[in-house]
């Protein structure tokens, strides 16, 4: 959320992407019109700033653990679900077969990765990094290896208690 002060108040201007962002120019051309443009790194602010050289930097506010939980919904719910019991059929693959790393001192999976009893999985860490659907296909669709990306975001969350 994008925010800026006015005299003593805070006024909400406009929400912002999911994208961690560190500064937003906003270019005020009377008291009642806003207009927002948000940094996507390397973009040419000249072209938004009024003719008398005013405009406005805004801050950012950071989103708690708590809101991003909030907005998650049941598709991003139902991922999770799918990632612990494909944790726990790697778990219990790996304890059948006695895969036991020394060295890491834990069970690993048919590919070497570390996996975990589903009860030392923190469903709600998991939760957080899981991408709305929107962001997720926005991010399929540019980087050619965003999934493989996430699925090692995901499974270093879920493997966490090992450390």
């Amino acid at each position: 959320m994008i925010m800026h002060t006015s005299g003593e108040s805070l006024k909400r201007i406009a929400e912002s992407s999911s994208k961690e962002k560190s500064q937003a120019l906003v270019s005020i051309h009377d008291h009642a019109k806003h207009k927002i443009i948000h940094d996507d790194g390397g973009f040419n602010w000249g072209d938004y700033i009024d003719d008398d050289g005013s405009a406005l930097v805004a801050e950012v506010k950071e989103r708690t653990k708590e809101e991003i939980l909030k907005e998650k919904t049941y598709i991003e719910r139902c991922i999770v679900d799918y990632k612990i019991e494909e944790m726990e059929k790697e778990y219990e693959e790996a304890r059948s077969y006695r895969r036991w790393d020394k060295k890491r001192e834990c069970y690993v999976n048919s590919k070497g990765e570390p996996v975990v009893h589903p009860s030392k999985v923190v469903y709600n860490n998991v939760l957080a990094v899981i991408p709305l659907s929107g962001e997720y296909y926005s991010n399929v669709k540019t980087e050619k290896d965003y999934l493989k990306k996430l699925d090692k975001i995901i499974r270093d969350v879920m493997t966490a208690s090992l450390r």
